[in-house]
């Protein structure tokens, strides 16, 4: 299904958006497990899971399946990296990165329904590190944030985005 019908499609029933919302939110939450662990900021497949929900359910289900993924996790469920939950990986150094997410999803979402994917998927991904950066640089510093929080994704999240784009329809 891609965003279009997703999003457009006045077929989907609640019961079977939902599910389709937590199956999404399961998905995020495997993806995040993938992590190659890296201080402060592991290398997951977190950020690219977020823009394939939002780019192909659309802003409104896939920014669904986000926040529920985010409102498991804080809930306590181990969806987070490395099988964190609860509020302590929002205060630490991934929290503004998990804080974007949700934003991201719903932007490339929406972008993409608009037929401008690539931009969605440019600026999801600006969203998520950008407030990562910010939230990470009030705890270590911008320099330290820059160098460990930023630029360790600066090779792997071009080429992400790449097959990304070229998957979603």
């Amino acid at each position: 299904m891609n965003a279009e019908s997703a999003a457009l499609s006045p077929s989907l029933s609640w019961p079977r958006e939902f599910l389709i919302a937590v199956s999404a939110a399961l998905f995020l939450a495997i993806a995040s497990q993938i992590s190659i662990p890296l201080q402060p900021v592991p290398l997951t497949f977190q950020s690219v899971t977020v823009l394939l929900i939002g780019m192909g359910l659309g802003a409104r289900l896939g920014g669904s399946a986000v926040a529920l993924y985010l409102i498991a996790g804080s809930l306590g469920l181990p969806v987070f990296a490395n099988f964190q939950a609860g509020l302590a990986p929002f205060m630490g150094p991934t929290g503004g990165y998990l804080i974007g997410f949700l934003p991201a999803a719903i932007l490339s979402g929406y972008l993409t329904q608009e037929h401008h994917k690539v931009l969605g998927a440019l600026l999801g991904t600006a969203v998520i590190f950008g407030l990562g950066f910010v939230y990470l640089s009030h705890l270590v510093g911008s320099t330290q944030a820059w160098s460990s929080g930023v630029k360790p994704f600066l090779v792997s999240e071009p080429i992400k985005l790449l097959i990304l784009c070229l998957f979603v329809k």
